[in-house]
C-alpha cells in the first residue's frame, strides 16, 4: 500500500510540475509578445516604414513589425503616426564623433552616400560591428561614408 501511495504521489507531483512549467512558459511568451522593446529610445531618429498602408494594428503590432523586418538591434521603437496611419520604425541616434584618437578604417554604403552622418554611423556599425567602429562620417568631395576606429 505504501509503495502504491508513493508512486501515486510521485506521479501527481510530476504532473503538477509539468502543468506549472507549461503555464510559466505561456505567461513568459505572452509578456514577450505584449511588450515590444520596453527600453524604448533615448535619442530616436526615424529609420524606415513597415507593414501595410494604412497600418491597421496597434503601436505594439507596429513595433513587432519593425523588429521582424529590420532586427532587434536596428530598432528602438515602432509607432503608428500621421493622418495616413503609417507604421514608423525608429533607431537610436548614434553619436558621429565618438572617437578620441580615430583612424580611417573602411568605407560603407553606396557612392555617393546620400544619407546623413548618423546614417553613415549606422551603416558602419551594421557592417563592421559596434566594437569595431567609433564614428561614421560622410566626407567630401565624393560624399563617401567613412568608418573610423580607435587607434
Amino acid at each position: 500500500m505504501a509503495k502504491n501511495l508513493s508512486s501515486v504521489t510521485f506521479t501527481v507531483l510530476l504532473l503538477v510540475l509539468l502543468m506549472a512549467s507549461t503555464e510559466i512558459l505561456k505567461i513568459e511568451a505572452m509578456n514577450i509578445k505584449a511588450r515590444c522593446l520596453p527600453q524604448g529610445c533615448k535619442n530616436a531618429t526615424f529609420s524606415e516604414e513597415c507593414g501595410p498602408e494604412p497600418f491597421t494594428g496597434s503601436n505594439n503590432d507596429c513595433c513587432h513589425c519593425c523588429v521582424a523586418k529590420y532586427g532587434r538591434e536596428a530598432v528602438c521603437k515602432g509607432v503608428i503616426e500621421g493622418p495616413d496611419k503609417h507604421c514608423h520604425c525608429y533607431k537610436e541616434r548614434m553619436p558621429s564623433t565618438g572617437c578620441k584618437n580615430a583612424t580611417f578604417s573602411e568605407e560603407c554604403g553606396p557612392e555617393p552616400f546620400t544619407g546623413s552622418n548618423n546614417d553613415c554611423c549606422h551603416c558602419c556599425i551594421a557592417r563592421y560591428g559596434r566594437n569595431a567602429v567609433c564614428k561614421g562620417v560622410v566626407e567630401l568631395p565624393d560624399k563617401h561614408c567613412h568608418c573610423y576606429k580607435e587607434r
